[in-house]
């Protein structure tokens, strides 16, 4: 029997990548839960110790990742784009005592949130064999993303001044309303909230025909493996007939028995 060979790097990136997945969810979870009442409220910014210890990991993440792999300055300079994308600047621009307008400091937040979709797709390109599902889920990962960022976005720069966004579920039902290209009764009256709007529609009118390839190729993909079976079952029990033929006609014929006298 044969050891299977343990490869530390696989299992080690997968576990950071898990890791930075979950510690995305719980950034998530803290600007939905703490940072959207804050904004109804007022505009005043302030950080959270969970997102600076977040964004601390994901940094450490990109390191361990960088020791880890087989050729460290090709890792750099593929993944450079992942420290930008992991620096807690509203932490910092706090502790510097550098004045930004509040609604620049919340996007400045938000900023950590791709780090844990880059995370998911790297994820993925490990776990799932299949090309076509694994590049089915990046794109529906990425669609998730930009849409959730935009509600954020929407929702800090339409409720001051809005009357039609009264809290942030509103925003949700003109996000599903504008990404289906319906159309929603909330007419943004900003800048920021008018290009808000186009991105979401483009991202839905991007995202939804590659959902209808990917269910087309998947039942063709479907058809096509049922056609084979049933054509190897055919040859199997033609096989099985021909062999039985065969084995009929080359067995030992009975010994005639002799007259007796």
């Amino acid at each position: 029997m044969t050891k299977r060979h343990f490869d530390f790097r696989l299992y080690a990136r997968k576990f950071l990548y898990f890791a930075t997945i979950l510690a995305s969810l719980i950034l998530i979870a803290d600007i939905t839960i703490v940072d959207l009442p804050n904004i109804q409220k007022n505009l005043d910014v302030e950080p959270t110790r969970l997102q600076f210890w977040i964004c601390i990991y994901f940094i450490i993440d990109f390191i361990l990742l960088m020791l880890i792999a087989e050729d460290k300055m090709a890792y750099f300079k593929k993944y450079f784009i992942l420290l930008p994308l992991s620096i807690p600047y509203s932490n910092l621009l706090a502790y510097y005592s550098i004045d930004l307008t509040s609604e620049a400091v919340y996007f400045l937040k938000f900023i950590p949130i791709f780090r844990g979709v880059f995370a998911l797709i790297l994820l993925i390109n490990l776990v799932i064999s299949n090309r076509i599902t694994g590049l089915f889920i990046a794109y529906l990962s990425i669609f998730i993303s930009i849409t959730y960022i935009q509600t954020l976005v929407f929702f800090l720069t339409e409720s001051p001044v809005n009357p039609e966004v009264k809290n942030y579920y509103d925003v949700l039902w003109w996000a599903s309303m504008t990404v289906t290209t319906l159309g929603s009764n909330i007419i943004p009256v900003t800048s920021i909230g008018k290009v808000s709007t186009a991105i979401v529609a483009i991202t839905g009118i991007t995202i939804f025909p590659i959902f209808t390839v990917y269910i087309t190729t998947m039942i063709q993909d479907w058809k096509t493996k049922e056609k084979e079976q049933a054509k190897m079952a055919v040859l199997l029990a033609k096989g099985g007939s021909d062999q039985s033929a065969i084995a009929t006609a080359t067995a030992t014929p009975p010994t005639p028995s002799t007259p007796s006298q």
